[in-house]
């Protein structure tokens, strides 16, 4: 740890340079993606590259988006609300498959990532996705982004009311015919609004739990003023080192080359930053890469295996009492509200689920201590120590992809900070009505889910380990454990795609539930680059 005594001094960013989803990120209720194909032929793509150069001037940029944000923030503490309906612009951002930018950028080939230079349906089976080509999730039969259908760009549009969204996709996609490039995919995304078993949905995603919640802090600042930070700090500046390790209360900073080429990345002290990797082609600085993964969400099956697993488990010694709520919030390692079963291991507790200040505050390898936080208290239970998942299953979703302060196959607590993302996606299609097993009518046909959208800087080192090394894998990134069952897969040689998990009794008691429902699967997504502004416009757009 730093012996210094001292805050980093965090470096400023290019604001506007950065595409906004990325810096930030796009944290709007409201998207459309579009994904586009370029045409082939040599007059007809002139003209598309030129529009793509007019057209950078209206993918929003860090400046912009993190503008909107405050904007947002001053009028939720001016109406006292957490759900504000705040009316800014839409916003615009736009990637490229390695084949859409080696038809448009000198140097697209030389980006040093092997998984972008594929593509997410070539690396398919690494992720864990069905070898059977006739099961759902097999790439070929993707919706998007399989064999045939891989689009060369992705537009992602956000904002805060769909009619607007839909106006600008329709004004756009006129634009797009015109220049010849060819709209191929489009799909809107929502955020949920409604209520389920008279709780608040407003954030959940499908199955029914609040998300979004542990999203990592970018450190950097936005200007060259001292304490004009990208994202907030809510921490007394007294309280050292937290108020240096943290945004709010668990969320942690880390520096802006983990999400953004050509910054200093994590060292093995979070308040060191790491050398900066040299970025190739040089144009490629500012930029990010984007994973899109389209996941279908059975919640049907969800909930009808969480109630037949809990019924079963109910009959053990140590897990009387067990109901389909509290398996799936130690499955996920949070209730529905979003409160952490670390620090609410018995019951939900919806107060402590909205509460920013609290609900991720907590730590897996020691007590998690008391911390000042500006303007507010955090009254609720403090989490105990749980080396070994006894209150959170080494298994849960949370704890797979991110192991706190405990270790892990990696090394210490450190190894954590290089694996995060940031997740910009919403979820598709309409709620099902209520998640009672019997329920059968379904206006969406079981068509709905997330898309899932994540920025790093790589994904190799992040997206596509904790997918394949972390989640997928029964032993890391520590036992006991097994899978994990919310998203993960278990790409068996033999096909055997049972996913396990150990959890703990009343009385230390140990039962392996294992699961071959498929209720999360890909039906479709790409990995994509997103150029800096200048770089789309003077780049890929120029002729």
């Amino acid at each position: 740890m730093n012996t210094t005594h001292q805050a980093p001094t965090e470096p400023v960013l290019a604001m506007d340079d950065i595409q906004g989803i990325a810096v930030p990120g796009f944290l709007k209720p409201s998207q459309t993606l579009l994904g586009l194909r370029l045409p082939m032929e040599h007059d007809q793509l002139l003209k598309a590259k030129r529009f793509l150069g007019e057209l950078a001037a209206e993918v929003s940029s860090a400046r912009q988006t993190l503008e909107d944000r405050r904007a947002y923030r001053r009028n939720r503490q001016e109406q006292n609300t957490r759900h504000l309906q705040h009316q800014g612009d839409v916003m615009m951002a736009i990637g490229f498959s390695a084949h859409g930018l080696s038809l448009l950028a000198p140097g697209g080939v030389d980006l040093a990532s092997p998984a972008f230079q594929q593509n997410m349906a070539a690396r398919s089976a690494l992720l864990g996705d069905p070898a059977d080509p006739s099961n759902e999730g097999h790439s070929s039969n993707w919706v998007i982004g399989g064999p045939g259908n891989e689009p060369d760009m992705l537009l992602v549009l956000a904002g805060d009311g769909r009619e607007a969204l839909d106006q600008k996709a329709a004004e756009l996609m006129d634009r797009l015919y015109s220049a010849h490039i060819l709209v191929i995919y489009q799909e809107n995304g929502d955020v949920r609004t409604d209520s389920w078993d008279q709780r608040d949905m407003r954030g959940h995603e499908h199955f029914g739990f609040d998300d979004g919640i542990s999203q990592p802090g970018i450190r950097g600042r936005a200007s060259e003023a001292k304490d004009d930070f990208i994202t907030e700090r809510h921490i007394a500046p007294a309280a050292t080192p937290d108020a240096w390790l943290y945004g709010l209360p668990g969320q942690d900073l880390l520096w802006p080359g983990e999400f953004v080429l050509g910054y200093p990345a994590s060292s093995p002290d979070p308040l060191i930053p790491g050398p900066v990797k040299r970025s190739q082609p040089d144009w490629s600085v500012n930029g990010s890469f984007l994973v899109f993964r389209r996941l279908r969400q059975d919640v049907s099956l969800f909930w009808g295996t969480m109630h037949s697993q809990a019924s079963a488990l109910a009959t053990k010694p140590g897990f009387g009492g067990m109901s389909d709520e509290m398996l799936a919030s130690m499955i996920v390692g949070r209730w529905m509200s979003g409160a952490p079963v670390n620090r609410a291991p018995s019951a939900d507790n919806p107060q402590l689920g909205k509460d920013k200040w609290a609900n991720n505050n907590f730590r897996y390898g020691s007590d998690t201590p008391s911390v000042p936080i500006l303007g507010h208290d955090d009254t609720y239970p403090k989490a105990k120590a749980d080396p070994v998942g006894l209150i959170c299953p080494w298994a849960a979703h949370i704890r797979k992809v991110n192991v706190r302060d405990a270790g892990s196959d990696m090394g210490g607590n450190d190894a954590t900070y290089t694996r995060r993302l940031l997740r910009v996606g919403v979820p598709f299609g309409k709620p099902l009505p209520t998640r009672e097993t019997g329920a059968r009518q379904d206006p969406e046909q079981g068509n709905r889910g997330l898309l899932f959208l994540s920025i790093q800087a790589s994904l190799e080192d992040q997206f596509e380990f904790l997918q394949a090394r972390w989640m997928n894998d029964a032993v890391r990134p520590k036992m006991p454990g097994g899978h994990d069952v919310l998203i993960g897969q278990n790409p068996t040689a033999e096909g055997n795609r049972v996913r396990s998990c150990v959890l703990f009794g009343q009385q230390l008691q140990t039962e392996t539930i294992s699961i071959a429902a498929q209720w999360v699967i890909p039906t479709g997504g790409g990995y994509f680059f997103l150029p800096s502004i200048p770089a789309l416009r003077e780049v890929i757009g120029g002729c």
